[in-house]
């Protein structure tokens, strides 16, 4: 049941807005009585704190074969492949977890703020930083968390450009999954110093990606029993824009 709320109070975030949710309209979406919510979450704050904290923690499994690479410049490549990934294959989860304005929800009641085996950000900075240790960056950019955030930054805007106008057709818009690997490229190889070896992404290296993202979003669907409803199906149209 308690799986069920969240299921539910997710597609209703979405749909309608952190503004316009409410706990009486999640009730009569799901035919449960407030009371019977409340048993589970003791208020409205609670279950989108819990929301969210669930949210990431699936998301954070998207990057666990990911720790194979031995490389933090390679491994730093990979997860931002894997983020642009998850945004084209789950769109509606990403527009809740980075395009909605939810900074006054409590978070970190089921995610360990700084532990990167469990807060996404936190593996993040933990990647850069072996790369700073490595004196893989140029010398004026000795700021792991400056360094984090301008990636960070990178790899959302491309995604959230793609979400929000990839059906603009004023832009003739390029396939986003190559265009995803020039930015990250090129961002990689403007901060870090010449020659370390950062080489482009193969076919097959993009292709590991996408499998990885696949098996993690497949083992997430078989914990809840099957596939959500809230998966998204990617149009012919959004395909042929896509492909590479």
């Amino acid at each position: 049941m308690r799986d069920h709320i969240l299921q539910s109070a997710t597609e209703l975030l979405v749909e309608q807005g952190l503004e316009r949710f409410s706990m009486r309209k999640l009730a009569e979406r799901i035919g449960y009585t407030a009371t019977a919510i409340y048993f589970h979450f003791s208020d409205k704050e609670a279950l989108l704190g819990a929301v969210l904290d669930h949210r990431f923690r699936e998301f954070r499994k998207v990057f666990d074969r990911l720790g194979r690479q031995k490389e933090p410049l390679r491994r730093l490549a990979q997860m931002g492949q894997a983020f642009v990934e998850f945004g084209l294959r789950q769109p509606v989860y990403y527009r809740l977890m980075f395009l909605t304005k939810m900074s006054r929800i409590p978070k970190g009641r089921f995610v360990e703020k700084g532990n990167p085996s469990q807060d996404c950000y936190a593996y993040l900075l933990a990647t850069v930083q072996e790369a700073l240790n490595g004196n893989k960056f140029r010398a004026e950019y000795g700021d792991a968390e400056q360094l984090a955030q301008i990636f960070f930054a990178g790899v959302h805007g491309i995604v959230a450009l793609h979400l929000v106008k990839g059906d603009d057709d004023w832009v003739s818009w390029r396939p986003i999954r190559p265009k995803a690997i020039r930015m990250i490229e090129a961002l990689l190889r403007g901060l870090t110093v010449p020659d370390d070896g950062l080489k482009s992404t193969s076919s097959r290296a993009k292709s590991s990606i996408v499998r990885t993202v696949v098996v993690s979003q497949k083992q997430i669907a078989a914990q809840k029993g099957g596939r959500s409803r809230t998966t998204a199906r990617i149009s012919p149209k959004a395909q042929s824009r896509e492909r590479s």
